[in-house]
């Protein structure tokens, strides 16, 4: 049998053969790849069919054995002549009682499809490998997101199953023109990627970069999933705190993105669906607030902002305060007098944000029976202890507790963990222009840094802060009230849609 070319896999080059006629030397070959013994859960199945030498070769529990049954029975009531065609014609189009078959001219190719989970069967005598995808995944029934929860609306979501994923976002858009391109990434895991989107909508530039840049993974697995796809999609410097992606575990909410002409990216064991392109406003919309009346959810919108610039400015801001003794109006100047003098103020805020970041880890990592008492015990026993022993002013302790509130009024926590570091970037700046009499200066310079970076950021060539930069005046209002679904008539421009409206403007309903 010979060797045409080499399959790099690893360090090593596996010699990947012409497909033979003789079953014997396929198989052989297939066990070898495959790790046949060396593997418990490879299955090798010989038997006789027609006259025939056969072999079926999968991955145990990655079929549905009732399925395969029935195809084994079919096999074993076949005349000798539905073998007999080099293609094995007669045996797709007729004995085989199932949809997903098809032959296979590579034997690497049907070894990994194999390892995808599909059945290989070979036959004696034939140049072909019939691939049957009898798979049945192990999956889980679709829940609410924990990070996307809303009080309206629907309460399905992703799971790890990423053919079940594509039917919750097909059940929500019956489109004819909705496409969902399948790739594998990783040398080693062959991770199966879908790139979606309507394609009289999506501008084809941006489909084809994104499915550029995920044809040059070159990475052995996607182990970590939609974060390894990501950080390989998007190319941004590290030091960049702003997410260029955002990740979705609603079906409602690719749905209405797909709609606006963004791509999503899924990948398969993860959950999430990767949104492209974003901007700021992107990570400050909820789908709660379009599940409310229309003054609800500007109200809603209004409120999440002011908790993220809370989140982000408040501590230190006050902290410039206090050390450059400004005094308020009326009785709030009492918030500038602490009464901890021996431990300074900037270690009480540091001491105070590494805590609740510890109190974070803790509930996120107990178990589910021990969060309820260990965020008691964390947010208010040793709180109250610490300011008693006069470790800490009760001031900062509020503000840093209401600021730590605000980080997760974001309703997405890639965001909300970015704010939380330009929170503790913009405290150190403070605090070393402290200590060289400039505390104005350490602060002006933590702001302006980080807005620097924002304005010159950009996902997939979309300006990072659009409407602002570039300003449109209706998408910028529209990013500050909940705009009624029943007026939305343009698309948004970031996105360069093909198609611009979600429905005709007044005045030119006739075609």
């Amino acid at each position: 049998m010979p060797t045409v070319k080499y399959k790099v896999h690893g360090k090593g080059a596996v010699a990947t053969p012409e497909i033979s006629d003789k079953l014997e030397d396929n198989l052989k070959w297939m066990k070898r790849y495959l790790g046949y013994k060396e593997s418990f859960d490879i299955l090798v199945r010989e038997f006789e069919v027609a006259g025939h030498k056969c072999a079926l070769i999968c991955v145990d529990s990655f079929i549905d054995s009732t399925v395969l049954t029935l195809i084994m029975k079919e096999l074993e009531a076949l005349p000798e002549s539905a073998l007999t065609h080099p293609t094995m014609n007669g045996l797709l189009n007729h004995a085989i009682p199932y949809i997903e078959v098809s032959p296979v001219s590579e034997l690497d190719s049907a070894a990994n499809q194999v390892l995808a989970g599909p059945v290989a069967f070979l036959v004696d005598g034939v140049k072909h490998v019939v691939v049957v995808d009898v798979r049945k995944y192990p999956d889980r029934k679709p829940s609410e997101p924990s990070l996307e929860r809303v009080l309206r609306g629907p309460h399905d979501g992703f799971v790890e199953t990423l053919v079940f994923n594509t039917i919750l976002v097909r059940r929500r858009l019956r489109d004819p023109n909705l496409r969902m391109e399948a790739l594998q990434v990783g040398r080693r895991s062959k991770s199966d990627v879908v790139i979606m989107y309507i394609k009289d909508i999506a501008d084809d530039r941006l489909v084809k970069l994104i499915r550029q840049r995920l044809k040059t993974i070159d990475g052995d697995a996607m182990t970590m999933s939609e974060k390894a796809l990501q950080e390989w999609v998007i190319k941004k410097p590290w030091w960049n705190p702003f997410p260029n992606g955002k990740f979705t575990e609603r079906p409602d909410v690719a749905a209405e993105h797909l709609t606006e002409g963004h791509v999503l990216i899924m990948i398969d064991t993860s959950p999430n669906a990767l949104i492209l392109p974003v901007t700021l406003f992107s990570f400050l919309q909820s789908a709660e607030e379009y599940h409310e009346d229309v003054m609800v959810g500007t109200y809603l919108k209004w409120v999440r902002f002011l908790g993220i610039l809370f989140a982000w400015v408040v501590p230190p801001l006050w902290y410039a305060l206090v050390i450059t003794h400004t005094h308020l109006p009326g009785k709030m100047d009492i918030l500038m007098k602490p009464k901890v003098t021996d431990i300074p103020l900037f270690w009480q805020l540091v001491g105070l944000e590494i805590g609740v970041d510890l109190l974070r880890l803790a509930l996120t990592f107990s178990p589910d029976p021990l969060t309820q008492s260990m965020g008691f015990f964390g947010a208010i026993l040793l709180g109250n202890v610490a300011i008693k022993a006069k470790l800490i002013d009760a001031e900062p302790m509020v503000l840093v507790a209401l600021a730590a509130v605000g980080t997760f009024t974001a309703p997405d926590i890639d965001f909300g963990m970015a704010i939380r570091m330009l929170r503790a970037f913009l405290l150190v700046c403070t605090g070393i222009g402290a200590m060289i009499a400039l505390p104005w200066g350490g602060f002006a310079a933590g702001m302006i840094i980080p807005l620097i970076i924002m304005f010159t950021n950009d996902s997939f060539g979309v300006s990072y802060i659009w409407p602002v930069i570039p300003f449109n005046g209706p998408a910028a209002l529209a990013q500050f009230t909940r705009k009624p679904l029943n007026m939305k008539i343009y698309r948004p421009s970031l996105t360069h849609p093909k198609d611009k409206t979600h429905r005709r403007p007044p005045g030119k309903e006739s075609v």
